[in-house]
């Protein structure tokens, strides 16, 4: 991990990735260290479910947050982020909450309107990006937090922190796609075991993509 961020050296920092996750005894295992961060993307998961197949007033009540239905989604998904995993607490809920912030900010950054008017596809892609900030979150946290400071520059920070997020993106939406089902398919009883499978999945081709090469 300290070459692949010293030098932009994006095989350097897959195979860091690869190994943590070997270390860990494998995808299955590696996610089941990351309690709070499966807890967060399952209820992501469940208000895109019910978004789909209830409206985004029905979605966001069991937040108690259907008052908002009409605000921007930015405001929304920043509220969702307090109820799901609210500031202090232990390090993964902490992995948590940065996950959900960073993808609220891409959300921002990509000029996505009211809640209301988010298509499936648009939360599938914030699932994606929770999914995905919070396992390179738990990389960096473990193993990569000195390393990925390496660069003296910040641009040699940024690259490194861009190039490993784009790798463990990949993986995520790769087994996303691996498991044939979309949010809104999902019987409510079977969210969680989903997002079990999806991190497990997503771990393990960390660990076999990251070791090619």
């Amino acid at each position: 991990m300290t070459r692949g961020a010293r030098t932009s050296d994006e095989r350097a920092l897959r195979r860091g990735a690869s190994r943590y996750v070997g270390a860990s005894g494998g995808g299955r295992a590696a996610a089941s260290r990351m309690p709070n961060s499966r807890a967060v993307a399952g209820g992501v998961a469940g208000l895109a479910r019910n978004f789909v197949n209830q409206g985004p007033a029905e979605a966001l009540r069991r937040f108690n947050l259907e008052g908002m239905a009409g605000a921007p989604a930015e405001d929304v998904f920043v509220a969702l982020t307090d109820m799901l995993c609210p500031a202090g607490g232990t390090i993964d809920e902490a992995i948590a909450r940065d996950a959900m912030l960073e993808t609220v900010a891409d959300l921002a950054a990509a000029g996505v309107g009211n809640f209301d008017e988010l298509s499936a596809d648009d939360l599938r892609e914030f699932f994606i990006g929770v999914v995905s900030r919070s396992i390179e979150g738990k990389i960096l946290n473990e193993v990569g937090t000195n390393a990925i400071a390496a660069p003296s520059d910040i641009g040699g920070v940024e690259r490194a922190q861009a190039m490993l997020h784009d790798f463990v993106e990949g993986c995520v939406r790769d087994e996303f796609d691996v498991l044939g089902t979309d949010l809104s398919d999902l019987d409510a009883t079977a969210i969680d075991s989903f997002v079990d499978d999806l991190y497990s999945a997503a771990l393990d081709l960390v660990e076999a993509l990251g070791d090619d090469g």
